[in-house]
């Protein structure tokens, strides 16, 4: 999932919004300046990665996009399935995405001292330019993902992925209407563990 999903299953906790916020810019085990509740967001961040990863239904996913952006295709998977989010956001949080948006990065930018300067910068950036509610549009995609297939080391073709959005719009949808329910309550699950976890001995 790409940064709306890990920002909404954050839940209610900062340290868990701001560890799996910076997730993807904390390497290895290299996290221990970060505190306790921050580095239980960077676990929950991964977690959240390896159950999307090796789930049947975006294998699927990413099996019917592979011919065009091959080992790109988890990453472009990530963007559908947050597009998808954004377009069904009223069904899942009451405040609507643009406010959302703008909330959640308030509260982020009261924590910038905590995080790894790519996060810094990306936070800047999604503030600056209302990222998250673009996701809704297929445009937005479009966007995105040009962007990333700039930053890409090798040949992507993800400035192509608002086009294979298109091609099989239908069928990604039901991708993630069948699979983010399960990653939701995984995702709680993993919390209450992780909320067990950190509680002292009585």
């Amino acid at each position: 999932m790409n940064y709306l999903a890990h920002l909404y299953l954050s839940g209610d906790s900062e340290d868990l919004l701001v560890g799996n916020f910076i997730g993807d810019s904390v390497r290895g085990d290299g996290f221990d300046v970060l505190s306790a509740g921050v580095q239980d967001g960077v676990r929950l961040h991964r977690y959240i990665d390896r159950f999307t990863d090796t789930h049947p239904v975006v294998r699927r996913s990413k099996k019917r996009m592979w011919h065009q952006f091959g080992r790109y295709s988890s990453v472009v998977a990530d963007v559908f399935f947050d597009h998808f989010l954004a377009q069904d956001w009223h069904r899942y949080h009451p405040l609507p995405l643009a406010k959302y948006s703008t909330h959640i990065c308030m509260i982020l930018k009261t924590r910038l001292n905590e995080f790894p300067e790519r996060s810094r910068r990306f936070l800047n950036y999604m503030a600056g330019n209302q990222v998250l509610p673009s996701y809704a549009s297929i445009s937005g995609i479009g966007t995105v993902l040009a962007q990333m297939a700039g930053r890409a080391r090798f040949e992507s073709k993800m400035e192509y992925g608002s086009r294979e959005l298109r091609r099989c719009y239908s069928s990604y949808r039901k991708d993630f209407q069948e699979f983010f329910p399960e990653l939701r309550r995984h995702t709680e699950d993993a919390i209450r563990t992780l909320d067990q976890s950190s509680k002292p001995p009585a």
